[in-house]
């Protein structure tokens, strides 16, 4: 050992002096660079992890709005026809009571034409008669006349006396 002290020329002062710096210097990296260095890794790793556990739960709630937008989906689909249904019923009783409307007004309509028509008959029936009237009137006086003329007038006037007695 001897030997070996004096081929590498170690002297032991300095040897423990050196240890005793590499100590000191190993304490202050540690406490300076390598702890803070470690807390930081093990924030950023926790970071990551929990980066991850939220992307998994991204994912998951994901695939449960899909879920959900599909269950909307259908269900307005379901209201659409629903609705369109029940407007479409409307509708056919709406045609129907317009219908039924028309049907009924048609009807007054042809009722009072033929109320106007029944007027309009009578109307002329009594003006045919005033003038039927009036012509037989004028006809008589033109044949009485005629017969008066003739001398004839008392032979008339005697029958129609002996018809009503």
């Amino acid at each position: 050992m001897e030997e070996l002290i004096t081929t590498f020329h170690i002297d032991w002062k300095l040897m423990i002096a050196q240890i005793v710096n590499f100590g000191l210097v190993f304490l202050a990296l540690y406490l300076i660079a390598a702890k803070p260095l470690s807390k930081l890794v093990k924030d950023r790793n926790k970071e990551i992890n929990d980066g991850l556990d939220n992307a998994e739960k991204a994912k998951a709630d994901v695939a449960n709005a899909n879920l959900k937008k599909q269950e909307i989906e259908n269900e307005a689909k379901n209201n659409a026809k629903q609705i369109l249904a029940s407007s479409q019923g409307d509708g056919k009783e709406i045609i129907k009571e317009a219908k039924d409307k028309a049907i009924k007004e048609k009807e007054e309509i042809i009722k009072q034409a033929r109320l106007d028509a029944e007027k309009e008959k009578k109307g002329a029936d009594e003006q045919v008669r005033k003038d039927a009237a009036i012509l037989v009137s004028d006809g008589i006086k033109k044949i009485i006349e005629g017969y008066v003329e003739a001398g004839k007038g008392e032979d008339i006037i005697k029958g129609m006396l002996s018809k009503q007695g």
